[in-house]
């Protein structure tokens, strides 16, 4: 097999099992809700922590993290022997295939599992800071989502500091634009009366439309989960 063949198969099969919705296929299934419509409008761990049921977290934690994350960087790694910049390049498609699925309409998730399962593979190091710096801020503050925030935007600059390959720096600074395009954009543009600076920031910091988090993450949903 020549080499732009594996480079296209591996790209393309890292986008396809990123856009994997098992989120929403366990929402379906168990409490007959579309994710999309109810909670943070995510379809990821959070709101099937908040709208489905706890446990529910686990099993997809798994597959998002072993089989979205891992197996891409498997695959171009030892499968197919592809170079450190076609790696990274795969990881980054899985990101954009959980965080833009094909088979939702692109409609995803956050991508911090799959991101977990990339850097298990890649960036142990950075993954270990990010963890460290996250849990640690969530802890003091409280405020989880402006602390994974501020531990992504460090990634690209530790990786730098520590003389990490070229590849790693561009996997670290794209993993950040894809969670701040995420952030953005959201599922939606629905903000109500909320002004659209306003509205564009609080995403950014808080990864939501509005202040309260409990309120948000129970929005649109009467489900209590198990």
């Amino acid at each position: 097999m020549d080499e732009p063949l594996k480079v296209t198969l591996v790209l393309a099969y890292s986008y396809l099992v990123g856009s994997v919705p098992l989120a929403y296929a366990i929402g379906r299934m168990v409490k007959g809700v579309d994710l999309r419509k109810v909670g943070s409008g995510t379809v990821g761990a959070s709101n099937v922590w908040h709208n489905v049921g706890r446990w529910w977290i686990f099993p997809l934690g798994i597959f998002d993290l072993f089989v979205k994350g891992l197996t891409p960087i498997t695959l171009a790694r030892n499968g197919l022997d592809l170079s450190l910049e076609i790696q990274a390049a795969a990881g980054l498609m899985v990101l954009l295939g959980h965080n833009w699925p094909i088979f939702l309409k692109f409609h995803g998730g956050r991508g911090i599992a799959p991101m977990v399962g990339v850097f298990l593979a890649m960036a142990r190091i950075e993954l270990t800071l990010f963890i460290v710096i996250s849990v640690a801020g969530w802890r003091l503050t409280n405020s989880a989502a402006l602390w994974v925030l501020l531990s992504l935007l460090l990634l690209p600059m530790w990786s730098v500091l520590w003389g990490r390959p070229t590849a790693i720096v561009w996997l670290m600074a794209g993993t950040v634009g894809l969670a701040i395009a995420k952030r953005l954009t959201s599922n939606s543009l629905r903000g109500g009366s909320v002004g659209t600076l306003r509205l564009l920031w609080t995403r950014l910091v808080f990864d939501r439309d509005i202040a309260e988090h409990d309120a948000w993450m129970r929005r649109g949903s009467s489900i209590s989960p198990e």
